[in-house]
């Protein structure tokens, strides 16, 4: 038998379902005559014992997860997450065999979920026997579109008594189309209740199940709400965001980019939100969270370095000129900056496994993503949010005014970070402010995009320049040294832009929203 753990790629299946509740006494209707149903075959009846694991204070329950064994039909281990937060009915399903082990869930299940569970224990929290019965349907073509199954379920107490029984139907699509939306009508029609997405192990559990998640999504703030409650929305959203981008990249670690991208993106707009909103929050906590999420951040920088510089080489390396040996120079690059990924991923993957890490989602899990605030009452936010973006659009305007052509690269780059720092204190309190902080926002971002493009476009030169010396191939060394001119031009035409997108960016009508104060 395999042990826990040694089971490293898990099977993933896109989910999407419709639950229906029924009565004991319901008649399933006749299906065929609904439209772009063509057949309805009857595929029997199977029994399924699925053992359900979870934390004590049922935390995956809670955050719309589920993790089980599953006996009999449909065998193995199951770990069922929410593919599309603005709809429950989409889930991705990541199996295994049963066979990754004997009772205790799976290290490599355990593994992709270990934000939401961190420390806690994972424990048989339920068991349900399901008497199931299968109906396929089929179109025209003879293909299956969809798969309706009735569903008895028991609740089984550790004794192996029943403690309660229910029934549900579920209507799952085989292949997109409109036919699952005629058959869910024809179910409501004939009295299936249609609109709510609980799990089985949810209704078996009962209310703490369907309990607010950890991090609970925050009440959007207004104009006129407390000054404080934008902070909290904001930070509950990013608070959020980092834990569905860390799962992400655990379930992908070797297709981590855009997963590494946004956990990065997520960690500095947090540490920007905690000093945007600092004269509102507790000072011990603001102080404490924003170097916790500096020392993350800088820890997954190197990986994102190498990915964003590997995909950019990549792709311009085919503008060197037929003369130019690029083939070379192309595995060559591959070569080095492979190896530079594959370091730094697994350093990466050590960082999330840090217990200074966990300890970092434990806080916020803690006080539900809420930031602690210093209790005396601010004001309203019209009146002291923008204040707030008024003192980062300073420190950039003061910064940005004397760059040129001509300045040195460290000034760039400082320019870059203010600027990044005034998009997100607009971003902040756009959730309360509205249109005039976002479009003061969009320009910032423009801004931050070419600064970025300048930034990426010289490292990338410089790392060029590097391995065209350390090169004893004189044709890769040519290769390597003409694509280093190519991101050189690159940079400068990156300068040469930023004067115009500077005047735009920093007209008065973007800004009368907070210099009018």
């Amino acid at each position: 038998m395999t042990e826990p753990g040694q089971m490293s790629h898990p099977h993933t299946e896109r989910e999407v379902e419709h639950k229906f509740r029924v009565h004991g006494l319901f008649n399933v209707p006749d299906l065929h005559g609904v439209e772009g149903v063509d057949a309805v075959d009857d595929l029997g009846t199977v029994e399924l014992v699925s053992s359900y694991f979870d934390t004590p204070d049922l935390r995956l329950a809670r955050e719309g997860i589920t993790l089980r064994r599953r006996t009999g039909d449909d065998q193995g281990w199951h770990l069922k997450i929410p593919a599309d937060r603005t709809s429950s009915e989409v889930r991705d399903e990541i199996r295994l065999p049963l066979e990754a082990s004997a009772a205790a869930p799976p290290v490599a299940l355990l593994d992709i979920i270990r934000v939401i569970v961190r420390t806690a224990p994972v424990q048989l929290v339920s068991v349900l026997r399901t008497d199931r019965s299968k109906l396929e349907i089929r179109n025209g073509k003879g293909r299956p579109v969809a798969e309706l199954v009735d569903d008895t379920v028991h609740v089984i107490s550790p004794d192996g008594t029943v403690t309660a029984r229910f029934r549900e139907l579920e209507l799952e699509q085989r292949q997109a189309g409109k036919v699952l939306d005629h058959v869910a009508e024809a179910l409501a029609s004939a009295g299936a209740v249609s609109g709510e997405f609980v799990a089985k192990v949810v209704r078996a559990l009962g209310p703490a199940a369907a309990s607010a998640a950890e991090i609970p999504p925050a009440e959007p703030p207004q104009p006129d709400s407390p000054a404080g409650s934008a902070a909290t929305a904001y930070v509950v959203k990013q608070a959020r965001a980092l834990r569905d981008a860390d799962i992400a990249f655990r379930r992908h670690p070797e297709q981590s980019e855009d997963a590494v991208h946004k956990m990065r993106v997520a960690a500095r707009r947090l540490r920007s939100a905690i000093r945007t909103f600092r004269p509102l929050l507790d000072p011990g906590w603001a102080g404490h969270m924003r170097g916790e999420l500096a020392w993350f951040a800088r820890g997954l920088g190197e990986l994102r370095e190498y990915e964003v510089l590997r995909a950019r080489l990549r792709a311009h390396v085919t503008e060197l000129p037929a003369e130019v040996p690029a083939e070379r120079a192309r595995q060559y690059l591959d070569a080095e900056l492979e190896t530079s990924v594959q370091r730094a991923r697994a350093a990466a993957s050590e960082l999330l496994g840090a217990g200074r890490y966990v300890a970092l989602h434990e806080e916020f899990a803690r006080t539900g993503g809420r930031p602690p605030l210093t209790g005396q009452d601010p004001g309203l936010a019209r009146d002291v949010l923008p204040q707030l973006v008024r003192g980062a659009w300073e420190r950039l305007w003061s910064a940005a005014s004397d760059l040129n052509g001509e300045s040195d690269p460290q000034q760039w780059h400082d320019v870059r970070l203010l600027a990044k720092r005034t998009r997100y204190a607009a971003e902040c309190v756009a959730l309360a402010l509205g249109d005039d902080a976002r479009a003061f926002a969009r320009q910032m971002e423009r801004l931050t995009e070419l600064l970025g493009e300048h930034q990426d476009a010289a490292q990338a030169g410089e790392l060029l320049e590097r391995l065209a010396q350390q090169s004893h191939d004189t044709e890769t060394a040519f290769g390597l040294g003409a694509l280093a001119t190519i991101e050189r031009g690159y940079a400068r035409e990156a300068r040469q832009r930023f004067a115009s997108i500077w005047l735009q960016a920093s007209h008065p009508r973007w800004r009368g929203w907070f210099t009018a104060l």
